[in-house]
C-alpha cells in the first residue's frame, strides 16, 4: 500500500509539471567542499560509514569513492564521483537527489566499476521506489563506461559443436567478455551464452563448444539484395557493472534503476545484470518515470541480461534514446513503452535475443496480461523512431504495436489517439525465431489491459473521429526494409487502414504477410518459402526429408496428421481491399515430412500466395496482385475445405469468408491472363469457362466478382442463409453468418456480377431485411429472387428519403428493363436487382414489411 501511495503521489507531481526541466540546485553539485571516502574528515562527525549505517552525502559536499564500500543506504544530495580505479559499492538502496557520477559522456570510466544493490526487504520504501533500487529524484545520474562496439553478426555459419565462430567486426572484444550468441531456428532457446578464451582478428575461440549450429549466410543475395540471416553475436560484458545480489536468482527479487520526473539519466557501456522485481509493477532494470519531456537523456551501447522484469522501459517519457543496447534473457515485454503516450523517442541499433514469457510454474506471473505474449519490442504509441533493431527470439513477438484507444494508466487521457496518430518511423529492423515478427493489432483494453483486435488508422487529424477522406485525409503508415525470418506464425500481421510494406524481405515464416486491412499494399520486396537455412530441428520434432525445421513441427493433438500438415504461405489476403506489387516469390513447393524416425511421411503443402485460412469474417472481391516474380514457386495454394460440420459451426468455424476467396490477377503475372480472378474450387464461384488449377484447388475465370450481404435486422435465427445461383448448375452456396457477439445476423458470399440468384433462409424470412452489394463499379448489377408474401415496402440506398422508395413493376420484361428502381412480385417470389449507382461501389436495399424501415 505504500508503494502504491507513493507512485500516485509521483503521478501527481507529473500531472502538475511534465517538462522534465527541474534539477537539483546548483550549490548542491557544484559543492565548495569535497573529499575522499575513506577520509573520515570528508563526513558529518568525522567519521565515514559503515557497513548497516544510512550514508548522507549533503548538499554542497562532493565524495570521490577511493575504496570498496558498503552501506545499508546512500542519499546522495552533493555528489559521489567513482576514483579512477577498480571499486564497488554495495548498498541495500541509493538514492540520488544530487549526482552520481562514474565516468561522463567526455571521459568514460576506464576501470572496473560495481554497483551491487542488496535490499531484500520487499516491503521498505524509498519515496514510492521500494528498495533495492537506484532511485534518481530529481537529480542527475551519469554511468559512462568504455565505449564498445555492443554487437555483430556472424560471418559464416558456426556448426553445432563448434568452438570457434568468425564474426563480421569483433573490434573491442577481449578475451574474457561474455557473449551471446542467438537463435536462427524456430527456436528461441537456441540461443547460447559463451565466453572468449582466445581471439585472432575476427575469430573468437570459446570455453564450450555450441550446442547449435548458427546461420551465417545471405540467402538469395542475387535476388533484391537477398535475405540477411547472419546470426546475432551480442556482448554481455562491460566494465561498469550495476547487478542485484546474489540472492536475486532464488528470489527474482533484482535491483532496478529509477528516474523520476525533473531527473537527469545518462547511461552508456553499462552492464545491468540480475535487475528487475519479477511480478512487480514499475520495478525493471532502467525506466524512465512519468519524466515528461526527457530530451538529451538516454542508454546506449549497454548490456541488460537475465532480468526478471523487462529490459528498458519508458514511461510517459518523450525524447528518451535508447540506441545500440544488448538484451538477453528477459522475462516479459523487453523494450518498452508503457502507457501510450510516449512519443518522439528513438529506438536505433539495439538487440533483444530471448525475450521470456512468464512461467507459473516457477511462480513468475508478468505484471500486465500481454507479457503473457511477450514482445522484445513492445511500441503503445506510433511516433517513434524505431530503426535497425533486431528481435532475434521472442517467445511470442518480435515487434508488437500495441496501440491503445487512448493511453493508460497514469498517462491516460482522450487527447491522444495513438491508434489514429501517423506512424514516425518504422525501418531496417529484423526479428526472427519469434512467433510472429512484426505485430500492428492486438492493442491493449483500456480497463483490462487485455489485447483487442485495434485497427490503426493514421489521420491527418488524429482528434478528429471522422473517417472522411476529405474531411480527414489518410496518412499512409509505412513499414521500410523489415527483415524476418524463421517466425512460427506471421513475418507481418497488420490490422487497419493505408498501412503500406515496402522493401521487405521474408524467408522460412509460416505466413509471410497478412493485411487485416483495407487499402494496404506490400510493394518491391522479396519472400522466401524455404531457404538454404535448415536449422537444426529438436529430438523430438517432424521435419523435412531434407532435415529442415519446420514451423510447426509437432503433432496435432488428436494424434492425427502432422499439425494438419500446415502449408506455409507468402503473401495472404484477408479483408481488403489489399494486394501486392512487384514481390519476388522464391521456394514455395510441397515439401516431404516425416519424424525424427523418418517415419510417417506426410506432404506439407506451399504456395506463393493465399487466404487466410477458414475465415468466417468477409473478404474484399477486389483484392489483387501485380508484379509477381516466380522462382521454384507454385503461385497459388487455396487448402480446400469443405461446408463446416455442425461441431464446427457451434465453434464459429464456418468459414463463409474463405470459402468465397477471389482475387484479381492484374497484369497476368499469376496466372498469364491479366484482369482475370483466382477463385477457390468452389462450384458457387466458377462455372465450364473457368479454367481449373487442381494444384492450387482454385481457378482462373474471366469474370468480375462482387461481394453480396445479407442481414437480418429482425432478430432471431435464420442460418444457414443459401443462394443458388440461376444457371444450367445451379450450384449452392450455404452461409452461417459471421461470428460476432455469439449472434449471426450478417451472411456474406462472394458472387459473379450480373448473374440471378435465389435466396433461401431457414424459417420465415425477416421482416425487415437489408441487402448490400458491395465491391463493384457503376452499373455492375445482379438480380436476386427470395419467396416472399404479400406486398412489401423497400427503400434504395436509404429509407429515409421516399424518393428512393421502389414501386412495383407492371411486368417480369419491366422490371428486367429497369435500371434497380423497380421490383417484381409474383406467386410468392419476389425479384429485386441492386445496381450500383454513379460515384459508388455499393448499392443497398431495405426491405420490410408494413414500412417496419421506417
Amino acid at each position: 500500500m505504500k508503494r502504491w501511495l507513493g507512485l500516485l503521489f509521483i503521478a501527481f507531481l507529473a500531472a502538475c509539471n511534465t517538462d522534465g526541466a527541474s534539477a537539483p540546485s546548483s550549490n548542491c553539485i557544484n559543492p565548495g567542499r569535497s573529499g575522499l571516502w575513506s577520509d573520515p574528515n570528508t563526513w558529518p562527525g568525522g567519521q565515514k560509514p559503515k557497513a548497516g549505517e544510512v550514508a548522507d552525502i549533503p548538499c554542497g559536499v562532493a565524495v570521490e569513492l577511493d575504496e570498496n564500500a558498503a552501506v545499508r543506504g546512500l542519499t546522495i544530495n552533493g555528489v559521489l564521483r567513482f576514483a579512477d580505479k577498480d571499486l564497488e559499492l554495495r548498498a541495500d538502496w541509493i538514492m540520488v537527489h544530487g549526482r552520481l557520477e562514474v565516468g561522463t559522456p567526455e571521459r568514460p570510466f576506464r576501470h572496473r566499476a560495481i554497483i551491487t544493490l542488496t535490499g531484500n526487504n520487499p516491503s521498505e520504501d524509498q519515496m514510492g521506489m521500494g528498495t533495492k533500487v537506484l532511485g534518481v529524484m530529481g537529480g542527475i545520474l551519469e554511468l559512462h563506461g568504455e565505449p564498445r562496439k555492443g554487437w555483430t553478426r556472424l560471418a559464416q555459419t558456426a556448426p553445432r559443436e563448434a568452438s570457434q565462430i568468425t564474426v563480421l567486426d569483433a573490434r573491442d572484444w577481449r578475451v574474457g567478455d561474455r557473449i551471446v550468441l542467438a537463435s536462427t531456428d524456430y527456436n528461441p532457446e537456441q540461443a547460447e551464452v559463451r565466453t572468449i578464451t582466445a581471439i585472432s582478428g575476427n575469430t573468437l575461440s570459446l570455453d564450450q563448444p555450441l550446442s547449435y549450429p548458427h546461420f551465417g549466410e545471405i540467402t538469395f543475395g542475387e535476388i533484391t539484395f537477398g535475405v540477411d540471416q547472419r546470426g546475432e553475436v551480442g556482448l554481455l560484458s562491460r566494465n561498469i557493472l550495476i547487478r542485484g545480489d546474489d540472492s536475486s536468482n532464488s528470489s527474482g527479487f533484482g535491483g532496478h534503476i529509477m528516474a523520476m520526473m525533473g531527473s537527469t539519466m545518462r547511461v552508456s557501456g553499462v552492464e545491468l545484470y540480475r535487475m528487475g522485481q519479477r511480478n512487480q509493477l514499475a520495478r525493471y532494470p532502467i525506466h524512465w518515470h512519468l519524466v515528461g519531456r526527457a530530451r538529451g537523456q538516454y542508454i546506449k551501447h549497454s548490456s541488460i541480461h537475465d532480468s526478471f522484469n523487462r529490459c528498458v522501459t519508458v514511461h510517459g517519457t518523450n525524447e528518451v534514446e535508447v540506441v545500440g543496447n544488448v538484451a538477453y534473457n528477459a522475462l516479459g515485454h523487453c523494450y518498452f513503452l508503457e502507457d501510450g503516450a510516449e512519443s518522439n523517442n528513438l529506438i536505433e541499433g539495439n538487440l533483444g535475443i530471448l525475450t521470456r514469457r512468464p512461467n507459473k510454474n516457477n511462480g513468475e506471473l508478468g505484471v500486465i496480461p500481454t507479457d503473457q505474449t511477450p514482445a522484445t519490442f513492445w511500441i503503445s504509441h506510433p511516433d517513434n523512431i524505431v530503426r535497425n533493431n533486431v528481435a532475434a527470439g521472442s517467445h511470442h513477438t518480435g515487434f508488437w504495436y500495441a496501440l491503445p484507444e487512448h493511453p493508460t494508466g497514469p498517462s491516460a487521457t482522450t487527447a491522444i489517439w495513438p491508434r489514429r496518430t501517423p506512424l514516425g518511423e518504422f525501418s531496417g529492423n529484423v526479428a526472427h525465431s519469434n512467433w510472429d515478427g512484426l505485430m500492428v493489432d492486438r492493442g491493449p483494453n483500456k480497463d483490462t489491459l487485455e489485447a483487442e483486435p485495434s485497427a490503426y488508422n493514421p489521420r491527418s487529424n488524429p482528434a478528429n473521429s471522422s473517417n472522411d477522406n476529405t474531411q480527414n485525409p489518410p496518412v499512409i503508415a509505412e513499414f521500410k526494409n523489415f527483415t524476418a525470418y524463421k517466425n512460427r506464425g506471421n513475418a507481418a500481421w497488420f490490422r487497419g487502414v493505408n498501412h503500406k510494406m515496402t522493401g521487405a524481405k521474408l524467408a522460412d515464416n509460416a505466413i509471410g504477410v497478412t493485411f487485416a486491412s483495407s487499402a494496404s499494399t506490400l510493394e518491391d520486396s522479396l519472400i522466401v518459402g524455404d531457404s538454404e537455412n535448415k536449422g537444426y530441428p529438436e529430438a523430438w520434432e517432424f521435419r523435412g526429408v531434407d532435415g529442415r525445421s519446420l514451423p510447426r513441427p509437432w503433432a496435432a493433438s488428436n494424434g492425427g496428421p502432422i499439425q494438419d500438415n500446415f502449408p506455409i504461405r507468402g503473401f495472404e489476403f484477408y479483408d481488403g481491399r489489399v494486394g501486392f506489387r512487384n514481390v519476388h516469390f522464391v521456394n514455395f513447393q510441397p515439401l516431404q515430412i516425416q519424424n525424427a524416425q523418418g517415419g510417417q511421411s506426410e506432404t506439407r503443402e506451399a504456395g506463393a500466395m493465399s487466404y487466410l485460412r477458414f475465415t468466417a469474417f468477409p473478404i474484399d472481391s477486389r483484392n489483387f496482385a501485380e508484379g509477381a516474380r516466380f522462382f521454384n514457386a507454385k503461385p497459388v495454394y487455396l487448402p480446400p475445405r469443405p461446408e463446416p460440420t455442425p461441431e464446427e459451426i457451434s465453434k464459429d468455424e464456418n468459414a463463409d469468408g474463405y470459402r468465397g476467396s477471389v482475387f484479381v490477377d492484374l497484369d497476368g503475372s499469376v496466372s498469364g491472363k491479366p484482369g482475370h480472378a483466382i477463385v477457390l474450387n468452389n462450384p458457387f464461384l466458377l462455372d465450364a469457362n473457368c479454367k481449373t488449377k487442381p494444384d492450387w484447388n482454385a481457378a482462373v475465370c474471366n469474370y468480375g466478382y462482387a461481394r453480396l450481404y445479407i442481414i437480418n435486422q429482425s432478430g432471431g435465427n435464420i442460418a444457414p442463409v443459401s443462394l443458388i445461383r440461376q444457371d444450367s448448375s445451379n450450384p449452392v452456396f450455404r452461409m452461417w453468418g459471421s461470428p460476432k457477439d455469439g449472434d449471426n445476423t450478417r451472411f456474406g458470399a462472394t458472387v459473379i456480377k450480373g448473374r440471378s440468384y435465389t435466396l433461401g433462409v431457414t424459417g420465415t424470412m425477416p421482416s425487415k431485411l437489408k441487402l448490400h452489394f458491395d465491391n463493384g463499379l457503376p452499373g455492375d448489377h445482379i438480380i436476386l429472387a427470395m419467396p416472399y408474401g404479400g406486398a412489401p415496402f423497400i427503400y434504395r440506398d436509404s429509407w429515409i428519403d421516399n424518393r428512393n422508395k421502389l414501386e412495383p413493376a407492371t411486368s417480369r420484361a419491366d422490371f428486367d428493363s429497369s435500371a434497380g428502381n423497380k421490383y417484381y412480385s409474383e406467386g410468392g417470389t419476389l425479384w429485386v436487382k441492386l445496381v450500383v449507382q454513379p460515384g459508388r461501389d455499393w448499392a443497398v436495399l431495405d426491405i420490410c414489411r408494413n414500412d417496419l424501415c421506417k
